[in-house]
């Protein structure tokens, strides 16, 4: 069994969680109903071994039943073979009902391995489809499901289409197989609890493929999906979460293309008490900074800078208010912006260089990334909030679930009776769980320092950017700067020392800060940013 491929997890940048189900869901959702198979030449001992195998399992005592049909495997008498695939197919089911999930998916391979000459190759796929609802992530059952893709619909039965379309859909995604994720995708029926997350996903795999249009349209129907019987601000839940999502989606979708007040407006329907708002505040900033709404772009920055969002992680945020005050040739306060910048990045960026080497082997990094998501790592504020970014999305926490699932396995087994633990099957599935626990920490830990290394490649690319200001800065000093860089600029025909230019509706009353932060000013803050360049 090639347990290193049942225990990786999937590295996708994904989005939705596929979640554990209740165990009630996973042994009396799905049946393992299959069709009568070609009858063989009968070798009558190995016949009642898969007959009483089968009584055990009706009987629930899944241990001596697993036992029974791996006796048939294991028999070397002359057309014994003949009988393999019915005791594979049995194995897997039973283990499964053990709660040996990773075994009973190694035996599920087998079978899909095989191909479809495999006469239980068609049944073992409600197999396949029952893990997903138990297995955290696995890379290799999401492709052994996928393989059944060239023949969908027509193999898979009716009631699980809208399941399986949207598990491959998105694994095709993951995989960057966008004309295959779509396909399937496109399949899953509004009756279907997942026809919203299955448009979502279609979203972001337009965008992915620079297809604006119907990259909106997808975005389109979640929202009308989910707005069909309630009102936006009624939303809970995994609903609310997906409508925050979307309308991030959108409001990205309509930045790329450069309308950027539509954009703005898609920002402002993410309400102040979403997990998402201060994400909605700084990329809006960014559409402020481009509508030349400068004094509404760096009040977003100042307010994701409060105590109420230490545990955000924004660094590009100093890098765009230096771009925005060089455009206002506010030279001192670019340079004050970027030695800020400098004077914080470059230790989170030291700090998680120093994790890396001192953990340079998958299993201390697993490890050490065990020790900080149980709360025991001490650091600063800014390198605590730069390994909350980067350690904290669905791919982590399903390859770390996935270490937790094959642990429990392990403990599973060793409860079973001693006469299994020694017979040859547990013999075997105790040596390959505990290889398939090693692989899964090595794999969990690869990506834990993949991670890291992201969001160091991510600073040094910002630094990048702070070197490129402060030359430009430097030349416009000397005025070397370029005539269609100038020509871009803001112009003002005042002077440095002329009045505010702040623009204040009649909803809002101006209160210059003091230096504390009110919850209920958030989102409201302005600067009062004033040209300084010359025609």
């Amino acid at each position: 069994m090639n347990w290193k491929l049942n225990a990786c997890a999937s590295l996708c940048v994904g989005i939705l969680s596929l979640g554990l189900l209740p165990e009630a869901s996973a042994q009396d959702g799905f049946t393992f109903d299959v069709d009568e198979v070609e009858a063989i030449d009968e070798l009558p001992h190995l016949v009642e071994l898969i007959e009483e195998g089968k009584r055990l399992y009706e009987d629930r005592k899944y241990a001596e039943a697993s036992l029974r049909f791996n006796d048939v495997l294991m028999d070397t008498t002359a057309g014994a073979e003949n009988y393999y695939p019915e005791a594979e197919y049995e194995l897997a089911k039973t283990l499964f009902r053990m709660e040996l999930y990773q075994g009973s998916l190694a035996y599920f391979s087998r079978i899909v391995e095989a191909g479809e000459f495999h006469p239980f190759y068609d049944a073992s796929l409600r197999g396949l489809l029952l893990l997903t609802e138990v297995i955290p992530g696995d890379a290799m059952l999401a492709e052994l499901l996928a393989g059944y893709a060239p023949l969908f619909p027509e193999v898979v039965p009716q009631d699980y289409r809208d399941t399986y379309a949207y598990l491959v859909g998105r694994h095709f995604y993951e995989t960057l197989n966008i004309d295959e994720s779509l396909r399937m995708l496109n399949f899953v029926s509004t009756s279907s609890d997942r026809y919203a997350r299955a448009r979502y996903i279609a979203g972001i795999t337009h965008v992915a493929n620079y297809d604006a249009r119907p990259a909106v349209d997808a975005f389109r129907d979640v929202l009308r999906y989910l707005t069909r019987d309630a009102k936006p601000e009624e939303l809970r839940g995994e609903e609310r979460r997906l409508l925050d999502l979307t309308h991030l989606g959108m409001a990205r979708v309509y930045y790329s293309t450069g309308d950027y007040d539509t954009s703005l407006s898609y920002y402002e329907r993410i309400k102040r008490d979403s997990p998402r708002w201060p994400d909605a505040l700084f990329e809006s900033s960014w559409g402020f900074f481009q509508v030349d709404q400068f004094n509404q772009a760096l009040g977003n920055l100042h307010t994701i800078n409060s105590p109420f969002f230490r545990n955000e992680y924004f660094p590009e945020g100093p890098i765009l208010a230096a771009v925005i005050y060089f455009y206002n040739c506010n030279f001192a306060r670019v340079r004050d912006v970027l030695d800020d910048f400098d004077y914080v990045y470059e230790g989170v960026k030291a700090e998680l260089e120093g994790v890396i080497a001192a953990n340079n082997d998958p299993a201390l990094m697993y490890e050490w990334t065990e020790t900080w998501r149980a709360g025991e790592y001490e650091g600063d504020t800014e390198v605590r909030s730069a390994l909350r970014a980067a350690l904290s999305d669905r791919q982590v926490e399903k390859s770390f679930a996935l270490v937790k699932a094959i642990d429990t396995e392990l403990e599973t087994m060793e409860e079973l009776p001693a006469s299994w633990k020694t017979s040859a099957l547990g013999d075997s599935l105790l040596q390959e769980a505990a290889i398939a626990q090693s692989f899964a920490v090595s794999d969990a830990g690869q990506l834990a320092q993949q991670r890291l290394e992201r969001v160091i490649g991510e600073l040094e690319g910002l630094v990048s950017q702070q070197k490129r200001i402060l030359f430009e800065v430097a030349r416009s000093e000397r005025g070397e700067i370029e005539a269609e860089l100038r020509a871009g600029m803001q112009l003002d025909d005042r002077g440095p020392g002329d009045g505010p230019s702040l623009d204040i509706t009649d909803e809002h009353l101006y209160w210059e800060f003091d230096g504390e932060y009110w919850k209920d000013e958030l989102g409201f803050y302005f600067f009062n940013v004033k040209s300084e360049c010359r025609r």
